[in-house]
């Protein structure tokens, strides 16, 4: 934790660098997005070791065997979708895409928000292009959900009520934070309504942790069908 601690410091300056060349007046983007990467990679190091030595040793090896092993396959995948997200929201706060279109479902009344690729060379309408960036913020989202409600419909069908309950609360954040990411968009992307869509997706990833673990790990007690 140390090291990454000391190599997020040095990515910080490179960040703040970029704001400092002549003609910028904000930081790069893509810089910003590594920033928040890596901060999110040591929050959930963070969570996950909080996790484990919330348990003692001899109930994770017992509670190992028992694991889920398709559930937990499933919620790491929800995991890295979650990252990717995390990363194309770092991009729209980057270059103040939220407020590009505040239009919802469609974007400039289209579904491609017009001037999509409107940049040379093509690639940077992928970092610079406020209307595309926020297209992929909003369709990653999209899938993000919809994926999230399969893998939701998985643990809800375990057998372990603590584990059952971790999935529950994800799903509900989840909701709560796409629905949080329109309102956001509708209003602009209002400092007070960023923030806490932001401050969201630091509760979804920990919840989103949580319920990986304990399908890795799930708790003891009573299983669901137990006696009958």
């Amino acid at each position: 934790m140390g090291a990454v601690g000391g190599v997020q410091g040095a990515i910080g300056w490179w960040m703040v660098a970029s704001g400092l060349e002549a003609g910028m007046i904000t930081v790069a983007s893509y810089r910003l997005a590594t920033h928040l990467g890596l901060a999110f990679v040591i929050l959930g190091l963070l969570a996950w070791y909080i996790l484990q030595l919330g348990r003692s040793e001899a109930d994770l090896m017992q509670a190992r065997r028992g694991r889920e092993a398709r559930l937990f396959s499933m919620s790491t995948g929800l995991m890295h979708f979650a990252f990717l997200q995390i990363l194309l929201g770092a991009l729209v706060a980057g270059i103040d895409a939220g407020r590009s279109f505040t239009d919802w479902p469609l974007m400039g009344g289209q579904l491609l928000p017009p001037g999509a690729f409107a940049l040379v060379p093509l690639w940077t309408n992928f970092f610079e292009n406020p209307g595309l960036v926020q297209f992929l913020h909003r369709t990653a989202g999209y899938l993000l959900l919809a994926f999230a409600v399969v893998v939701w419909l998985r643990g809800r069908r375990s057998p372990h009520a603590a584990t059952r309950a971790a999935f529950h609360a994800m799903a509900a954040m989840m909701l709560a934070q796409a629905a949080l990411g329109v309102v956001t968009v509708l209003l602009a992307a209002h400092w007070s309504v960023a923030i806490a869509h932001q401050l969201g997706a630091v509760v979804l990833w920990v919840l989103i942790l949580r319920a990986r673990h304990l399908a890795l790990y799930p708790r003891g007690g009573a299983l669901r069908g137990a006696g009958t």
